[in-house]
């Protein structure tokens, strides 16, 4: 297992170092993200729960289970990395929303390779029951270990 410093020096950090590229100046709303749309009301999204700084939107297609919700933060944010504040916020609320949910997933991806599709941070989550087939790219199928 790769730990903590060994994942930064992967990843082109060292630990201590600062940071190379400062956080670029954060945008409110960015034109054309779908998100940012939605956040403005100039998209139609199901809102689910809204918070000052959050809203928990219903997927536009359904999602992969009954009951996935997207959680987004209102300003806009690339991804998990840009702004760990932001970031944290949106979890904040993802857990909030878990606690309520029962067993999930609380997923995030940051990169087109880690198959973020849009570039505005969302987390989903996703209600889970045993046997309902839904696998993670990295799981089996395999009984629940109890």
């Amino acid at each position: 297992m790769v730990g903590h410093g060994q994942f930064r020096k992967a990843a082109g950090e060292v630990p201590g170092a600062g940071s190379r590229n400062p956080r670029a100046p954060r945008r409110a709303h960015r034109p054309g993200c779908p998100f940012c749309l939605i956040v403005r009301g100039r998209a139609p999204a199901t809102v689910l729960r809204e918070w000052p700084e959050t809203i928990a939107i219903r997927p536009r297609h359904g999602g992969v289970t009954d009951g996935h919700v997207l959680v987004i933060p209102k300003v806009h944010v690339a991804d998990v990395a840009e702004d760990p504040s932001v970031s944290a916020t949106t979890m904040l609320r993802a857990a909030e929303l878990a606690a309520e949910a029962g067993d999930c997933n609380v997923i995030t991806s940051r990169g087109p390779s880690a198959t973020q599709t849009v570039r505005h941070l969302h987390l989903h989550l996703v209600p889970r029951a045993d046997g309902d087939g839904l696998l993670l790219p990295w799981t089996t199928a395999r009984p629940a270990e109890r």
